[in-house]
């Protein structure tokens, strides 16, 4: 890692003001990058030179100056940087004196540069993602384009797969913000690069998942060859809570799951419904859309257009059209809203028995997922498939 003399000074200029003395960081040449002393710039420190070849700690003494050319009374650390020397930073001053503020310096000036090294990594491959992922989830539909697939490419992703979003909120100790930058925030961003590190190896996600971090949460977009099984879905948030959870004692997670997307064109959706999830209020730590109170929240929200921009809806109508025939089930759910859930009437009104009604909402349970005589918001989310159907035969 070259330390440029903009980074360098800047180290340095925070550092000072924290520590009191004069700080220099020095190349592995010997040449002093930056300084609080200003004429001692661009200037050879011997000391410096020293601290980078033999990489140990070399302490100047008074008595010692004249053995090394550029340098005063100080200590001077090597900076290591992933098992490589990168530089030398020394704090200016009587050893017995400075000795743990070098320390000190040296440690802190470690982190800023290995959070520079992580920064840039990050930059370089989510600037590609964040690209892609800010068309996919753009507002409009028709901005997917050949440069989705371009992009897609770029990272060796295979676009044409379905997918679900997951909006990951970290709510980290002192509640220091992802997106903040400075050297106070160093404990975040540490946090931030174990996360998507954690995330990466992990043994339940695979290549095809995308994994950035997006408008400050974590966001984890999966693929899914195979329609998931409720229980497994819920399996691998779950797992997925306990791992990042296992980052930080008091590191808080809260998980908002999205619809499955089939195809890149419905992963907006798929982002709104994750979004909603996880801004509904709840005690709950994974919160899914396929939780009918969130699902009708997000329904009946001000701005909803149509019902076609929800996945689940699209999912739940669909098992309905797969076995409504069979049953009867759009007269049977009609009368039995008409009727107020109340079983025994509607089965009068449908000159059937009452058995032959539990049977039929059975098997409505069982392949649509609602039972709308024990769940109000099942019932009213009966009466939006059914809304549905009528509005498609109108067509």
């Amino acid at each position: 890692m070259i330390i440029s003399t903009e980074m360098a000074q800047s180290i340095v200029d925070q550092l000072m003001d924290i520590v009191q003395r004069n700080v220099n960081i020095i190349d592995c040449n010997g040449i002093i990058l930056a300084s609080g002393q200003g004429h001692r710039i661009n200037t050879f420190h011997q000391g410096g030179l020293a601290a980078a070849n033999t990489k140990n700690v070399i302490e100047i003494q008074v008595e010692d100056v004249a053995k090394y050319t550029g340098a005063l009374p100080g200590v001077m650390w090597p900076i290591n940087i992933k098992g490589r020397i990168v530089g030398v930073v020394g704090v200016t001053g009587e050893p017995c004196e400075v000795r743990n503020t070098a320390k000190l310096v040296k440690t802190v000036t470690e982190l800023v540069l290995e959070r520079e090294m992580f920064l840039a990594d990050y930059r370089s491959e989510n600037r590609v993602k964040a690209q892609l992922v800010n068309l996919l989830f753009s507002d409009n539909p028709d901005l997917i384009s050949d440069d989705v697939y371009t992009l897609a490419e770029m990272l060796n992703y295979t676009i044409k797969l379905p997918r679900r979003v997951m909006l990951i909120q970290l709510e980290p100790l002192n509640n220091y913000e992802f997106s903040s930058d400075g050297l106070q925030n160093l404990y975040s961003d540490r946090i931030r690069e174990t996360v998507l590190n954690k995330v990466k190896e992990s043994p339940f996600l695979n290549k095809e998942d995308i994994c950035l971090f997006y408008k400050k949460n974590l966001c984890l977009i999966k693929s899914e060859s195979e329609q998931w099984e409720t229980k497994k879905r819920d399996n691998f948030a779950e797992q997925l809570v306990t791992m990042l959870s296992s980052i930080q004692p008091h590191l808080k997670v809260q998980v908002g799951l999205g619809g499955r997307a089939l195809n890149e064109s419905q992963l907006r959706l798929s982002f709104n419904e994750a979004k909603c999830a996880l801004d509904f209020s709840s005690d709950n730590t994974i919160r899914s859309i396929h939780d009918p109170e969130i699902l009708l929240s997000y329904l009946f929200k001000a701005d909803r257009v149509s019902y076609d921009d929800s996945l689940i809806l699209q999912e739940l109508k669909l098992n309905f059209d797969q076995m409504k025939d069979s049953c009867d089930m759009s007269k049977t759910l009609d009368y039995l809203l008409k009727n107020n859930l109340n079983v025994s009437l509607t089965a009068d009104k449908l000159f059937i028995h009452r058995n032959t009604l539990k049977f039929r909402l059975e098997k409505f349970k069982k392949f649509v997922g609602l039972d709308p005589c024990h769940f109000f918001q099942h019932a009213m989310l009966c009466k939006i498939i059914l809304y549905m159907e009528k509005t498609d035969c109108s067509h």
